[in-house]
């Protein structure tokens, strides 16, 4: 049995539990919250990183990193349906959406944490610099990559945005990534129907 430990809240963790999900592995991982800044001693133990999502393997095996443990699951579900080179999209496109999806959520995680320092303490010029990447990068999505996309959990490169997207609505509602990405708005409004989507909103 695998331990998946990771926080509800965590957009990248949530990228690793609908994986499973749609790999049919889900029965095969024990939920383990901690959160990383509440929990830290905990989540050190498992990841020296001190970072959640946190996979440890049933032979004792540690993995990190996101997109390193959905590509483990990949392995561990050969009759599962391919996530990372699907038929209908080349590899290079699921990586690319994938790297600018995960680039989504490092930036308004990095938001997140500057909001909770002390007003004084908080940098204007890193908040443009994380508000700039996403808007840029939304940008990018919205006019060369959308149409690409299938409405359904086909390959890496659907969950990883499904889930960066969702993030800015749940962690920034004033931030309204909308108004200039209307067919990423409709594309999410269409693939947040999935199983595993729903069974996975952010708590907390």
């Amino acid at each position: 049995m695998m331990t998946l430990i990771y926080s509800t809240t965590s957009p990248f963790a949530r990228k690793v539990l609908i994986t499973a999900m749609e790999l049919g592995l889900r029965d095969q991982i024990t939920l383990e919250i901690a959160h990383p800044l509440r929990n830290a001693e905990q989540v050190s133990d498992a990841n020296p990183l001190g970072k959640v999502p946190c996979l440890l393997t049933d032979a004792g095996q540690m993995v990190v990193n996101s997109p390193v443990i959905c590509q483990f699951l990949q392995r561990m579900a050969p009759a599962g349906p391919e996530l990372h080179d699907p038929s209908y999209m080349d590899i290079d496109t699921v990586e690319r959406v994938q790297a600018l999806a995960d680039g989504l959520m490092d930036a308004a995680v990095a938001l997140v944490m500057e909001s909770l320092r002390p007003e004084e303490q908080r940098s204007d010029l890193w908040q443009e610099r994380w508000y700039g990447a996403l808007n840029r990068t939304l940008a990018f999505i919205e006019r060369y990559e959308v149409s690409r996309l299938r409405t359904a959990f086909g390959s890496m490169a659907e969950i990883s945005l499904a889930c960066a997207l969702d993030y800015l609505d749940f962690r920034h509602p004033d931030y309204d990534w909308r108004e200039s990405a209307p067919e990423l708005e409709l594309w999410l409004s269409e693939i947040s129907r999935a199983e595993s989507f729903a069974a996975t909103v952010p708590v907390g």
